[in-house]
């Protein structure tokens, strides 16, 4: 199913898309666009990869992640959403990484605002030699904040590398209506994303052009 190398590079890239979100380097790469078809890339399936990418990255265009808002880690995410695409049917690889993707979002949400009250914890233990400009207390709250946020993302991919394995072994493909399964969640990813659009539009003539490029982009697709 799965070779011991693809194991270990999905567990890596994991780590990397994870710590990308907050921590370093902050490159896009946790994007679900990109974590999800890297990840799809590495198990022999990028189409299935990049079609798992597209739609959690719907559901990501409704996420904020600043100051400390609570929101969906879709950053591991994505990279086991991007995995069940991959060893799923192509009529199912969307509906295979919503299934995967978007309860493992949640979960990683939640393992977020568990790392912060750590480096908070960690803050308070240090605060009178950082007040005092002590470098290495400074140092020591860099390197372990990332070191959590590292172990919490290889965790978090191991995780969601057993459920898209197990996911995506069962007999989707003996169930006639299995499909519905992509199209709603790409309903879903399409609801949100206009949601999201809206209220980033606000009033007035932001949202007069939002409806000027939305009527743009469908005159396109029908044209073509």
């Amino acid at each position: 199913m799965i070779s011991p190398l693809a194991v270990f590079l999905v567990l890596l890239w994991g780590a990397i898309a994870g710590l990308d979100l907050v921590s370093v380097p902050q490159g896009l790469l946790a994007r679900p666009l990109v974590a999800a078809t890297v990840a799809g890339l590495i198990c022999g399936n990028g189409a299935g990869g990049l079609l798992a990418g597209m739609v959690l990255e719907l559901y990501a265009l409704d996420v904020l992640p600043i100051g400390a808002s609570r929101y969906p880690d879709f950053s591991v995410a994505a990279v086991a959403g991007g995995v069940a695409a991959a060893f799923a049917p192509d009529q199912l690889a969307v509906g295979m990484a919503g299934l995967v993707g978007l309860p493992m979002a949640s979960l990683g949400g939640w393992t977020l605002q568990k790392l912060r009250r750590r480096n908070a914890v960690s803050v308070h233990r240090r605060l009178e030699r950082v007040a005092a400009g002590d470098a290495r207390a400074i140092w020591e709250l860099q390197r372990n904040g990332m070191l959590r946020d590292a172990l919490r993302s290889v965790v978090l991919a191991s995780v969601g590398l057993v459920f898209a394995l197990l996911v995506s072994r069962l007999p989707w493909g003996d169930r006639p209506h299995s499909v519905l399964v992509s199209w709603a969640v790409l309903a879903g990813g399409i609801t949100g994303a206009f949601g999201g659009a809206l209220r980033s539009a606000g009033r007035g003539a932001r949202r007069r052009w939002l409806a000027v490029g939305l009527a743009m982009g469908i005159i396109v697709v029908l044209v073509r």
